[in-house]
């Protein structure tokens, strides 16, 4: 009986060893299928993919998914890098594939994504795993109109959305017609107060929430109010520009910024999902 179960737990073992293997492509991308489709065509330098992927990090924590959102449609182009890259990847999936990929986080945020350094979120050295399944192959101009459909509904579902967040908040706001920007001062100042524009060096507290009430930044709680000189080319999101030359030192003021004044379609992975309109309470400290 002990031998027989030795040999159970053996086998048992040795089948789920494999189930966790990793091929390798000749480049060093490693991968393992999920699902494999019927189609066996597979992807050209130039055409569109629509697809759905999670990222998660070395410890199993999901930093990135858009499974269960609107797919992603990626232009497919050559690989940044031999070792391990996500083009490579998507160009060994057919529609209907579903894979997963280990990828080296350094090569992804600093060869690929061109990024300045990895996110607090990410260890040096570890892998990122991808899992992504292949909806289908798009044309541009498929691509283009979906895009349009769809803004036109996230669009409708925002203004839908914002409406219950002011009635729901009792706030008494003005918009901008042409941004869509939302505005309520709490405090103004005489029109003789130094008015924020380009060029200026404006110290500022803030804080930023999802409409949930979740904050992704508030610089009370960090202890330093921020400090940045104004200008449109350098602010992230875009937003921050059309919110701060509306103001003046010593005023406060709430906004709500639209997705597209945000962080669009890709949010900040961690901390904004996609699509998010956002909330700032502003209080300009001073304007040099």
């Amino acid at each position: 009986m002990k031998i027989r179960s030795l040999f159970y737990l053996f086998v048992i073992g040795s089948l789920f060893s494999s189930c966790n293997k990793y091929s390798k492509t000749e480049s060093g991308l490693r991968y393992k299928f999920l699902k494999r489709s019927e189609k066996k065509v597979l992807p050209a330098i130039g055409e569109y993919m629509q697809c759905y992927y999670s990222i998660t990090n070395s410890e199993d924590s999901v930093i990135y998914s858009i499974f269960g959102q609107t797919p992603d449609r990626i232009l497919l182009v050559a690989p940044t890098h031999k070792g391990g890259d996500i083009m490579e990847a998507l160009s060994i999936m057919s529609e209907g594939d579903s894979a997963q990929f280990l990828i080296k986080a350094d090569s992804f945020y600093l060869k690929t994504r061109m990024e300045a350094e990895l996110p607090t979120y990410v260890k040096a050295g570890t892998d990122l795993k991808f899992i992504i399944k292949m909806d289908r192959k798009l044309t541009k101009y498929q691509v283009d109109s979906l895009v349009n459909v769809e803004k036109l509904r996230r669009w409708s579902e925002e203004i839908e959305n914002i409406k219950n967040y002011i009635k729901k908040t009792g706030l008494v706001m003005s918009m901008d017609s042409v941004s869509g920007l939302r505005v309520q001062f709490h405090k103004t100042m005489p029109d003789t107060a130094v008015k924020v524009s380009d060029g200026r060096v404006v110290q500022f507290h803030f804080i930023g929430k999802l409409m949930d009430g979740t904050e992704f930044y508030n610089t009370y709680t960090m202890g330093k109010p921020q400090t940045v000189r104004v200008s449109k080319e350098q602010f992230q999101p875009i937003g921050m520009y059309e919110m701060l030359i509306k103001m003046r030192q010593g005023e406060k003021a709430t906004f709500i910024l639209p997705y597209d004044l945000a962080y669009g379609s890709k949010g900040v992975e961690g901390m904004i999902p996609p699509f998010s309109t956002l909330i700032y309470e502003i209080n300009i400290l001073k304007v040099e």
